[in-house]
């Protein structure tokens, strides 16, 4: 008879104790004490073959968008697809130890020769066992700017149509961009998902792309929409429903990058995730960058970014099932909206007992369970030393 690793202990969804039953092969129990779990995350928002690039671009010393492309733009494209893999795949196994088995990644397809492009789809079937990756074809510096040809051929061969009008030289050439994503939608059938109105000022590329004609669509970053007035962005969020679209925030980046001609106040970086779930539109979120010139902080753990917009919109935890599905339920649903390819029904097990006490904490997983399989495992432990006795600090936290 197989041999089996029972996970015992288990508070599924902070709902009920439970066991977990692996036949994995091993003759192990091991106790999780109430740890609660939930499904595996999702990342839906990430750049992951310019992760871990900040000691070849050097610091963004404006801290602005703009400086973080140019610096990313002048290594790219020195970087092979093999190298470009490698950085994949190291990125992977951080937003894996953090418990991402599901990653939707925006490759850019200015990179020579779709080089960016080409190795996230090898890496998307050599990494297959570990986690499912969505690919997006996503134009960093524009369609026109750079390769028009070279951006249509990556998104015949990518999951995802990306876009980025902000990204052109003005607002014409902005509209021209989201007409030719559109298009290619409806010639290939495939769904769009555009960093787009991710600046501070007021911008109106989401009602524009919206009011075209094309297949599914997120709206990546929607920024803008913190210095819209409360009348554009009710007209806007109805047109959003009217159309099933998602919005996907990536709080990290987003608040590190904007705000930065600002004097004070200081506009935040942030879209409205509150009130678009409070109006029933679907939000998940996104890592977007780390330690890179977009965002030189992190490592892959997508609980940072919920623990940014659960603090940036000044949540109340009475409602922590509505968070966490930013990076789980509403997240799965944006997912198959996008693509007919189910995700894997995969587990992670906090080492907390309570999403509050992750929160608070910001600790690593204690386990992520993949196709029944232990990918990845973690325990955080520690002592503080007061006279006689020996505590574990975690131990206080309620």
């Amino acid at each position: 008879m197989r041999g089996m690793t029972i996970i015992k202990n288990v508070n599924m969804l902070g709902v009920k104790l439970s066991n977990i039953t692996l036949t994995d092969g091993a003759n192990t129990v091991i106790d999780a004490e109430g740890r609660i779990a939930f499904p595996s995350f999702f990342d839906m928002h990430i750049h992951l073959e310019n992760a871990l690039s900040l000691r070849e671009t050097g610091e963004n010393d404006s801290g602005t968008l703009n400086e973080a492309v140019e610096r990313w733009a002048k290594i790219r494209d020195s970087l092979s697809v093999e190298e470009l893999k490698n950085r994949i795949k190291k990125a992977l196994i951080l937003e894996i130890f953090n418990g991402v088995t599901h990653v939707r990644n925006h490759a850019d397809t200015c990179s020579k020769n779709i080089n960016s492009v080409k190795a996230s789809l090898e890496v998307k079937e050599e990494m297959k066992d570990f986690v499912d990756i969505q690919v997006v074809a996503f134009p960093e510096q524009g369609i026109f700017n750079c390769n028009e040809d070279e951006f249509k051929r990556a998104v015949e061969i990518s999951d995802i149509i990306g876009g980025k009008p902000d990204g052109e030289d003005n607002e014409d050439l902005g509209k021209k961009h989201l007409e030719l994503i559109s298009s290619l939608s409806l010639k290939l059938n495939k769904s769009i998902d555009s960093h787009i109105d991710q600046g501070d000022e007021p911008t109106r590329f989401s009602e524009y792309l919206l009011g075209l004609r094309n297949g599914h669509i997120a709206l990546s970053h929607l920024t803008s929409i913190h210095s819209d007035n409360d009348e554009y962005v009710s007209r806007l969020i109805r047109l959003i429903k009217k159309r099933n679209a998602s919005v996907i925030s990536s709080p990290l980046t987003t608040v590190f990058l904007n705000g930065r001609f600002d004097k004070y106040p200081k506009r935040r970086g942030l879209t409205r995730i509150k009130q678009l779930l409070s109006e029933g539109v679907n939000v998940a979120l996104g890592h977007d960058d780390f330690q890179n010139p977009f965002f030189p902080f992190g490592f892959g753990d997508i609980i940072q970014a919920l623990w940014l917009a659960v603090l940036m919109e000044q949540a109340n935890l009475k409602d922590a099932e509505v968070w966490i599905d930013l990076i789980t339920r509403n997240a799965e649903i944006e997912w198959t909206l996008s693509t007919s390819f189910k995700p894997s029904e995969d587990i992670v097990i906090l080492d907390a007992k309570s999403l509050r006490e992750q929160l608070s904490t910001l600790s690593p997983r204690f386990m992520v369970i993949r196709k029944g399989k232990i990918i990845a495992y973690s325990n955080r432990s520690g002592e503080v030393f007061l006279n006689d006795s020996k505590i574990n600090p975690y131990d206080l936290i309620a």
